[in-house]
């Protein structure tokens, strides 16, 4: 191998692990997806809830997931146009931890399917990867679930102005 091929995968492998907003993209007939490694944590069963049936929404209010989210995105500075609604559908073991797999669903203000531009939705997975403090799926009993979630950011040319729920 060639010093100057060596020299490029080096520097490809340095930003791949370095750039927490990469990911890979999957485009199925079903839906668009990033990060689709999933890996059933043994010590949960295979049932599933969604968020609203057992506590599942993340513990910080949408008002200071804005705020940190806009921060987030004001590093790179870049901007953006558009506007409408990005949604990441997302799985949350009984544990309280994130799985990879990550479905992506994008719409314009209408409800229309739209792609808004692809660096924007690495910058926004990329400040999705950074909450962790999802909280353990309980029901009303105390047994503990694996959960269904959903973060949606809403776009208004370009910046984010809400983040939902």
């Amino acid at each position: 191998m060639s010093n100057r091929l060596t020299i490029l995968l080096i520097i490809s492998a340095i930003f791949l692990l370095t750039n927490q907003s990469f990911a890979q993209n999957f485009v199925l007939p079903d839906g668009e997806y990033m990060d689709t490694t999933f890996t059933q944590n043994k010590k949960c069963s295979g049932a599933y809830a969604y968020f609203y049936s057992v506590g599942g929404k993340y513990p910080e209010n949408s008002a200071s997931l804005l705020k940190k989210a806009q921060t987030f995105l004001q590093q790179k500075n870049e901007i953006y146009t558009n506007s409408g609604y990005i949604t990441f559908r997302f799985m949350i073991d009984c544990e309280g931890r994130r799985a990879p797999a990550t479905q992506v669903l994008q719409t314009d203000e209408k409800y229309a399917s739209f792609h808004f531009a692809k660096n924007l939705v690495d910058e926004l997975y990329g400040f999705f990867k950074t909450l962790d403090k999802w909280v353990t799926g309980k029901s009303k009993d105390g047994d503990t679930y694996s959960y269904k979630a959903f973060l949606t950011f809403k776009i208004k040319n370009g910046k984010v102005i809400n983040i939902i729920p």
